[in-house]
Order: structure tokens, then C-alpha cells, then sequence
């Protein structure tokens, strides 16, 4: 996935949440200021998916994605416009039994949020942390951890006043190292889409 279709992703939420509101009646205008009893901690929990490009220029680089989880919380600063989120997210691949690598990210930073319709929301956020790849059964493969660095944003589709359905998407940059380039074509430099239920309160 390219940089160019990274920025559809987010312009296509954009869009999705748009229509949304407007298919709402009786809604206020699109975006407003969180009233002050409005739920400003955030916790979610999903599904999440790495996607990559296969490099055409090197066989051995394995293709597709990988599957896996991520968890985040989001502690409010200045109610729910600016806040601090911590994230931790884990993916795995098994094509074989002697390469399942296993990657874990921690990443935290401000998140930036309005308020869309009644109980919507649109948000950036920014997070810089460390990844862990776990990998003992190939040589070039070493358990290793390095810089991670994820910046996005996403859409969470108010069900309730209290509950809300996510959908997300990354671009985050790691550094592992290795003695060809089957990491890089797995770990590094990526992009993540995550979906699940938002629990705000």
C-alpha cells in the first residue's frame, strides 16, 4: 500500500462519516464542541491488519499482510479535543513452521479529536514508542527491538453515548534489522487498519 493510497483510505472516511451525519435527522451541525458532559476517556479494543506492497524486485519477501490486535486508551487533557493515547498492538504471521515472526508495538502521543453529528467523532493522533520482533527459528531472524513511529487517524461511529464502533487507519516506521530483506517486507515500514467497539466514559 503506497503512501497515495494511504490518503484515499483516510479521504474515504472522511466521506463515510460525512454521509453518515447526513443521513441523520435532526442532528446538530456537523462539528461541535464537547459539552462538558460529554465522556472524554476512551477505551478500545479490535481487530487489526498490516498491510504491505509485495517487492517485486526481491522473491524471497513474503506478501499479503498480517493479522493480529490492537488495544489503546486515550486519557483526556483538554476534554475530548486533546488527550494522551497509549497503544500497544501485536501481529503474527505463520507460513511455515520454521518462520512465524511475531511483532509487538508500543507506541503512546497526543490524540486530537472533534466531536461529529451527536455522538461521533473524527481524530488524529501521533505516537512514538518501541517495537519488538520476536523470531528465533531463522538465523537472520533475531528477537530484536527498535524505534516505532505511527501517525493516523480514524472514525468512531456513535452508537451510543457510551459506545462507539471504530475504524482506524496508521502509517508507522520501525528499524529491524536483519541479513536479508524479509523483515522490511513484514515489519517495517507499514500500514495498519484496525476496527472494534470504542468504550468512552
Amino acid at each position: 500500500m503506497s503512501q497515495r493510497h494511504f490518503t484515499l483510505f483516510l479521504l474515504s472516511v472522511a466521506l463515510v462519516s460525512a454521509s453518515y451525519v447526513n443521513a441523520q435527522p435532526g442532528v446538530e451541525p456537523p462539528v461541535r464542541q464537547p459539552d462538558a458532559g460529554d465522556p472524554n476517556f476512551e477505551l478500545f479494543g479490535g481487530y487489526s491488519y498490516v498491510v504491505h506492497d509485495l517487492d517485486h524486485t526481491n522473491l524471497n519477501t513474503v506478501s499479503g499482510g498480517i493479522s493480529g490486535w490492537d488495544a489503546s486508551i486515550k486519557v483526556p487533557i483538554f476534554g475530548a479535543f486533546l488527550g494522551v493515547k497509549g497503544d500497544v498492538s501485536g501481529h503474527y504471521r505463520n507460513d511455515a513452521p520454521d518462520f512465524n515472526p511475531r511483532a509487538y508495538f508500543f507506541v503512546f502521543g497526543p490524540q486530537v479529536g472533534v466531536h461529529v453529528g451527536r455522538k461521533s467523532t473524527i481524530f488524529l493522533h501521533g505516537m512514538v514508542g518501541s517495537a519488538h520482533l520476536n523470531q528465533k527459528a531463522i538465523p537472520s531472524l533475531k528477537s530484536d527491538n527498535t524505534l516505532a513511529i505511527a501517525a493516523g487517524g480514524g472514525f468512531d461511529i456513535g452508537l451510543t453515548r457510551n459506545w462507539a464502533w471504530r475504524f482506524s487507519g496508521d502509517y508507522y516506521n520501525t528499524h529491524f534489522q536483519s541479513g536479508d530483506n524479509t523483515v522490511s517486507g513484514i515489519v517495517n515500514s507499514n500500514f495498519r487498519v484496525a476496527t472494534g467497539p470504542v468504550l468512552r466514559f
